[in-house]
């Protein structure tokens, strides 16, 4: 045993030389098979219809949801300054080919439910599809080991990998939970268009389970297979229609994912700027603005009549602020509101609260995004979402369905298919097309 134990020290020794002393190449190829390039930022979908998906999963309740009287369905209306239509509805059967619309007490329980930390994985499927040539033909892949690092749930030491695991299937089911209906006019030379299609990401979350020597099933990885819906074709296309791409950056993905339920106001912040806030340029927001963000226009509003009530949301805003340049972003205030901008403020001066509503706060993207934009174009290459899944050989297909001891009529009813089409892939004479490869890996467990 101590030799074995010697061996395994000089290799580990023998390794960490070999990390210390590798040449540059080395280490870029190693960045560029990262998410965020350089361990900062990467581009991302950011257009109308992902902003949407972002605002239900962070504003909730704070959106105008409608009864349609049609069918009592819910649904969250946003116009686009009249350009364009986006109707948003819930389902909670995201991975059935045409998802249900729920009516409204139903769609309400699943809205109550959403996490504001699915916010960070809604980010990081809006990366992933970005880096992707033809997003909705093409599907991304990624794998737990990824998600726990992008998230920062690694770092969270008093969780075990299966509570770490089981906290991410949840949120990461929650983005594809959203649906929208499209409706756009023509716009210049780019003709009206309407997507039917409601599924916003089409997400397949395959899990592995071991059982431990006490009998426990625990989850020990998960992989998710995604891709956009029709949207991406419209907005995601790089030679027609509505192309939109911006920024995100790993610090405000982490955190975001770490302050998602202690710090709603601040998740709702980073949110809100992150589809806000143009690349080159300085936006300005008033104090007010930014609170109704944060904590919504009614308790804002609520809040001027109670002295209390305005000294704790002051307090609140403050805090957040704070979080909300702990994520990299520049935020500075205006030079009249000099209590807000001291680091250890002193007693509040009168009239602090009409200081807080009027102030103008000029934000800027976080300097990792500036960096990202000034690289030469395509310097990174994202190398875990640029290639498709390969589909498994017919007699693989035949071997795993004899395993499971299922006839061809019960795989083809388990598929959703037709024995003939059973026939067709096991015989070779037909191949699983992308849409169907995630549910066969799921049925037969293949890797």
């Amino acid at each position: 045993m101590k030799l074995i134990e010697i061996i395994r020290s000089k290799w580990n020794f023998f390794k960490k030389a070999l990390k210390t002393s590798a040449p540059s190449e080395k280490l870029q190829q190693y960045k560029k098979a990262s998410l965020f390039p350089n361990g900062k930022a990467n581009k991302a979908a950011l257009s109308v219809v992902m902003r949407g998906v972002a605002e239900v999963l962070s504003q909730k309740m704070n959106l105008p949801w409608k009864t349609e009287a049609s069918n009592n369905t819910l649904s969250y209306e946003q116009i686009n300054s009249g350009k364009g239509k986006i109707c948003y509805y819930i389902t909670d059967n995201p991975e059935t080919p045409q998802p249900d619309t729920l009516v409204e007490e139903t769609a309400l329980n699943v809205i109550d439910q959403f996490d504001p930390r699915a916010c960070a994985i809604h980010l990081i499927y809006c990366a992933l599809a970005a880096n992707l040539d033809k997003p909705w033909e093409q599907s991304f892949v990624i794998d737990d080991k990824q998600l726990l690092e992008y998230t920062g749930l690694v770092r969270r030491r008093d969780l075990c990998k299966h509570e770490q695991l089981s906290i991410l299937y949840e949120l990461l089911r929650q983005p594809a939970q959203i649906l929208a209906r499209i409706v756009w006019p023509k716009q210049g030379k780019v003709g009206a268009f309407t997507v039917a299609d409601l599924k916003i990401w089409d997400i397949t979350v395959l899990r592995d389970y071991q059982t431990d020597k006490a009998g426990n099933t625990k989850l020990v990885g998960l992989k998710v297979i995604g891709k956009a819906g029709a949207w991406a074709k419209y907005f995601l296309n790089k030679s027609d229609y509505h192309y939109s791409t911006g920024v995100i950056t790993k610090k405000t993905v982490q955190k975001l994912f770490s302050i998602g339920k202690q710090n709603i106001g601040a998740a709702r912040m980073l949110v809100w700027l992150t589809f806000q806030v143009q690349p080159g340029k300085q936006d300005s927001v008033m104090g007010k603005t930014l609170m109704e963000i944060a904590y919504g226009a009614e308790k804002v509003s609520m809040v001027e009549q109670d002295r209390q009530l305005r000294r704790s949301l002051a307090d609140d805003f403050e805090t957040d602020l704070k979080v909300v340049k702990d994520a990299g972003w520049h935020v500075e205030v205006n030079q009249g509101t000099v209590w807000l901008k001291s680091e250890h403020p002193t007693k509040r001066p009168i009239g602090y609260w009409n200081d807080l509503l009027n102030t103008t706060l000029r934000i800027q993207l976080p300097t990792d995004a500036q960096e990202y934009l000034a690289l030469p174009e395509n310097q990174y290459i994202v190398n875990n979402v640029e290639e498709t899944l390969k589909p498994p050989t017919a007699n693989v297909i035949r071997e795993a369905r004899k395993a499971k001891g299922w006839s061809r009529a019960v795989f083809a009813t388990r598929m959703g298919k037709s024995i003939s089409w059973v026939d067709a892939i096991e015989t070779g004479h037909r191949q699983v097309s992308q849409k169907d490869l995630p549910k066969i890996i799921d049925e037969l467990e293949l890797e």
